[in-house]
């Protein structure tokens, strides 16, 4: 009787484990942000205060890249001034911008993948911004910031758009 008992906790304990077994979940693999991730950029955005005005826009190009221009305001006169792009390099997204103005200075960001924030592009040897990053924290708005060192000391300017009608 007990070599019985003993046959039969050891054909459930064989059991279980293998029903243990099948229940072993792999987790997904992470996925890659595309351009179409990024595509709710896309449109007219505009930030209006007592101070300055500030518009975004941004259009679909043919070749699938996004271009967009940015510009602040303070009462008539343009007191800066950009032209962006995003566009996917050696399976990476890029995100390209220049000033507009007497001293462009081009510069070439990189979207992190896997970042605490899906949409956030670096580049560390540019001083400041170093760091470009954008959000949808809810429909038709946009915060964005950027992020860096000025004299070594961190700094960080923060950025809320909603989309214009």
């Amino acid at each position: 009787m007990k070599n019985l008992v003993l046959l039969f906790v050891l054909a459930v304990s064989i059991s279980a484990c293998k029903n243990d077994t099948n229940k072993l979940e792999v987790a997904p693999a992470p996925t890659q942000v595309t351009m179409q991730d990024l595509s709710w950029v896309l449109g007219d955005w505009m930030n209006i205060n007592t101070e300055t005005e500030s518009y975004e826009h941004w259009e679909k190009a043919e070749d699938g890249s996004f271009v967009g221009e940015s510009m602040t305001l303070r009462q008539t006169d343009t007191v800066f001034a950009e032209r962006m792009k995003m566009y996917v390099e050696n399976d990476k997204i890029q995100l390209y911008i220049e000033t507009i103005g007497n001293a462009p200075n081009p510069v070439v960001f990189t979207l992190k993948q896997e970042a605490e924030h899906p949409f956030t592009f670096e580049n560390p040897r540019n001083e400041f911004p170093s760091q470009i990053v954008y959000t949808n924290p809810e429909p038709n708005t946009i915060h964005a910031w950027v992020a860096g060192f000025v004299n070594q000391v961190p700094q960080k300017q923060d950025f809320y758009f909603k989309r214009a009608e």
